[in-house]
C-alpha cells in the first residue's frame, strides 16, 4: 500500500510540474507591459488585458474594493492576498497566447472576479 501511495504522489508532482511549465515558445521582445488592475464590486477593471506577443508582463493590482482578493494566472503566477487600499505588482512572465486570470479567494470567481489576457502580434 506504501509503495502505492508513493506512485501515486511521484504521478501527482510530474503532473503538476509539467502544467506549470507548459508556456508555449515564444521570442521574448524586451519590452515591458504594465497594466494597473483594480477592484469594482466582483469585477477587476479592466477584466481584458491586451499584451504584445513576446512582452513581459506586469500587474499592479490594487484592491479598490472592500473585501480580501488576489489575482491567479493560468500560467501558476499568484499575487498575494491583499486588504482594501493596498497594492501589489505581479511578474506574470513572457506572453505567448491568452491566459486566464482569477481571484482565487473562496468563491470569488463564480461570482465574476475573472478576466483574459489577450496575446496581439
Amino acid at each position: 500500500m506504501k509503495r502505492l501511495l508513493s506512485g501515486a504522489a511521484v504521478v501527482l508532482s510530474i503532473a503538476a510540474v509539467t502544467a506549470c511549465s507548459s508556456e508555449p515558445d515564444v521570442t521574448p521582445t524586451g519590452e515591458t507591459t504594465t497594466v494597473t488592475v483594480q477592484v469594482n464590486g466582483m469585477h477587476y477593471t479592466p477584466s481584458e488585458i491586451e499584451v504584445q506577443v513576446g512582452d513581459e508582463l506586469v500587474v499592479e493590482f490594487e484592491n479598490t474594493g472592500t473585501d480580501l482578493h488576489d489575482m491567479a494566472f493560468g500560467n501558476g503566477e499568484t499575487s498575494e492576498r491583499i486588504n482594501p487600499g493596498q497594492t501589489t505588482a505581479i511578474e506574470v512572465g513572457v506572453v505567448g497566447e491568452d491566459m486566464e486570470f482569477w481571484c482565487s479567494v473562496s468563491n470569488h470567481r463564480e461570482m465574476g472576479m475573472e478576466g483574459t489576457i489577450v496575446a496581439t502580434s
